[in-house]
């Protein structure tokens, strides 16, 4: 994730007192919990409400969460959050609108959350949105509707490089707890091949991520941590169906062609991108050449883990499998490997990133 938050540390800052002032005029004397005295912080606090909220790290914890949202909003009015990072813009403020808003841990207050939310700032269009959407639940509760989230109303490409890079630490944590509960069974030797696979498959989606997407646009955070997500979901179930009984099929003729089908997708993407190298946000030929070596780095690995895991498996057919779906994912195909791409373009996991 190291490369997604270079991209996020680009991003304007979130916390600007940019609010409508005529629709928050009406919030901004709404009284505050005796809670909200906290002392005078000297730097941004290391709590991380958003997540005790979302329970990443640890359970979730709504009142561990409201207190440190409460001293993240002292910092935030001292002028001391960092101009980056998923906890100053989802905490202090932006937290303490979704606990009241939803009431978890502490009784719904829609007018306290309404001037929680013109408090946090962003996009003049996302707060309006916001606003009258906390409005909307006060005025008409819906016991069905969706709980609140910040991210709902966003309209700025920089809060979705946040939404997604916050969405990708919980949909992370739970891949993890995936991975965890496939190898409990495996030898030691195996699971020590799967971690040294998994670490350089991170390696390689990350330099994918980073070299291989057009970064153009205020998009661009969320369009690379997008790309990064994909190849770990693609891989955990692609494991899953391995674990279920269901390798792949190939042979050695069918892994020469897929080879000779890479290097000419290879050499295209590289002229491709030398031509346009000059051009904003362009892929650059350097990139992709980092993002193959990666890859040369992972497939072996894979090779390796699967000859302890899968010894009934011949080589030629993983070679086969991770070969055409990396010719997929250079030529920026959308349909998995095994599938065909006909007509609408239709996005299905890949067989492995």
């Amino acid at each position: 994730m190291r490369a997604l938050f270079l991209l996020l540390a680009a991003a304007l800052p979130i916390h600007a007192q940019d609010a409508p002032s005529d629709q928050c005029k009406e919030f901004a004397t709404v009284p505050l919990p005796s809670e909200a005295a906290v002392a005078k912080p000297s730097e941004y606090p290391a709590c991380e409400s958003y997540k005790s909220y979302a329970g990443i790290g640890h359970p979730i914890d709504y009142a561990g969460a409201r207190a440190c949202a409460w001293q993240e909003r002292a910092a935030q009015l001292a002028d001391l959050q960092p101009r980056n990072g998923i906890a100053a813009v989802f905490g202090g403020s932006a937290m303490l609108t979704v606990l009241y808003a939803n009431g978890e841990g502490v009784q719904q207050n829609f007018p306290l959350a309404l001037r929680m939310a013109c408090e946090a700032g962003g996009a003049p269009a996302e707060i309006k949105i916001r606003l009258d959407d906390l409005q909307k639940r006060q005025d008409h509760p819906d016991p069905k509707a969706a709980k609140f989230d910040f991210c709902n109303d966003i309209t700025s490409g920089f809060m979705m490089g946040f939404c997604t890079a916050r969405s990708e630490e919980i949909d992370g944590q739970m891949r993890s707890s995936k991975f965890a509960q496939l190898s409990r069974s495996w030898s030691q030797p195996q699971q020590a091949a799967f971690e040294h696979m998994l670490s350089l498959e991170a390696e390689y989606a990350e330099a994918h991520a980073r070299g291989e997407i057009d970064l153009s646009g205020t998009a661009r955070a969320m369009f690379q941590i997008d790309a990064e997500s994909s190849l770990k979901d693609d891989i955990l179930a692609a494991i899953q169906s391995f674990e279920a009984g269901k390798p792949p099929h190939a042979t050695a003729i069918t892994a020469a062609q897929a080879d000779a089908e890479l290097n000419r997708a290879y050499r295209k993407m590289l002229q491709e991108a030398e031509d346009h190298k000059d051009e904003y946000g362009a892929i650059q030929p350097e990139g992709i050449r980092a993002a193959e070596r990666a890859w040369l780095r992972y497939r072996d690995a894979w090779l390796g883990f699967a000859e302890l895991r899968y010894p009934a498996v011949p080589r030629e057919v993983w070679l086969d499998l991770l070969t055409k779906d990396r010719t997929l994912i250079l030529l920026g195909k959308s349909c998995g490997a095994l599938e065909e791409c006909d007509g609408e373009e239709q996005w299905s996991p890949r067989p492995l990133p």
